[in-house]
């Protein structure tokens, strides 16, 4: 340090003054008794042992889901049947041809001009849905039927 500001502190130093008790009073904190650290640290302890007791008891006596059995249903229309269909630059055809082929269902109302449409997407979801998104991107009347 400079003489300038070892003599700009000795001149202003006074005893307490600059004490980090003040300070903490200044911005209103209070020290802490020991009895209040104890309560905390009592508090913290009980919750860590409670916390433990509570895993010990899950772990031992923890019983286990009983198995389900699962039923199969046959009645599922494939109207109603979700699936995940991609095409990339496909044909109107193609892509008719294919929904067909993954949903098990027959297109209706094939525009006569199918191979002026192009479509790119990933769908996820039902046959009749997805024809129903066709038709407005397209502006065509699709329609779904079930083979």
């Amino acid at each position: 340090m400079e003489n300038r500001n070892i003599d700009f502190i000795v001149r202003r130093y006074r005893k307490g003054r600059f004490s980090p008790e003040a300070g903490w009073h200044r911005f209103g904190v209070v020290p802490v008794s020991a009895w209040h650290r104890f309560r905390v640290a009592a508090a913290v302890a009980a919750t860590v042992v409670l916390s433990a007791a509570a895993a010990y008891i899950y772990k031992e006596y923890h019983v286990a889901e009983p198995t389900r059995q699962s039923t199969p249903v046959s009645a599922v229309s494939p109207l109603t049947e979700v699936k995940v269909i991609d095409f990339e630059n496909a044909p109107l055809a193609e892509v008719v041809r294919k929904i067909e082929t993954v949903y098990d269902v027959k297109v209706l109302n094939l525009p006569d001009n199918s191979s002026d449409y192009e479509l790119s997407l990933h769908y996820e979801g039902t046959p009749t849905d997805l024809i129903a998104v066709i038709n407005d991107i397209l502006g065509t009347q699709m329609t779904v039927a079930e083979k």
